[in-house]
């Protein structure tokens, strides 16, 4: 079976110049896989440090209001050029984007959630990097479906 036939790829968010904003990816649900991957792509970098957040909420209609953020322990972090990834420790449950070409990879599984309360959706949350002319985009990769079929179930609304 192909690769696109076992996991569901969203484009959360496209490149962008997130020079004074605030960006919130689009929500995701889990309802219907066991993990997700995260990868933030950096491109040119102006100097910000843009926070980035895991928040978690009970629907995909891009409302905050009961929303809460989640445990984030590590990212993975790289460059572009050397392609190779180091575990990174994550201090409050938050980290920064800090650097040009670089990507950073966040893994979640679906029972790191607050399903008992509803909680079966989230997103990444990536505060504004300032006056920056800073660009970067936001990819998510579905995994472990928990039914099986040629095309991967749906997980966001547009």
């Amino acid at each position: 079976m192909l690769f696109v036939e076992q996991n569901k790829l969203i484009g959360a968010s496209a490149p962008a110049d997130m020079s004074g904003k605030a960006m919130t990816a689009k929500y995701v649900s889990m309802k219907n896989y066991g993990h997700l991957t995260v990868v933030i792509k950096t491109g040119a970098w102006a100097g910000g440090t843009a926070a980035v957040t895991m928040v978690e909420s009970t629907d995909v209609t891009n409302s905050l209001s009961d929303a809460q953020n989640l445990n984030l322990d590590y990212v993975w972090t790289g460059t572009v050029a050397s392609g190779a990834l180091t575990k990174t420790a994550v201090t409050s449950d938050t980290f920064n984007l800090a650097a040009a070409n670089s990507f950073y990879v966040i893994e979640l599984d679906a029972d790191e959630l607050d399903v008992d309360d509803g909680f079966d959706c989230v997103t990444v949350a990536i505060a504004s990097p300032g006056a920056n002319s800073d660009f970067y985009s936001v990819d998510y990769i579905l995994s472990e479906p928990r039914y099986a079929g040629a095309t991967p179930l749906t997980a966001i609304t547009d």
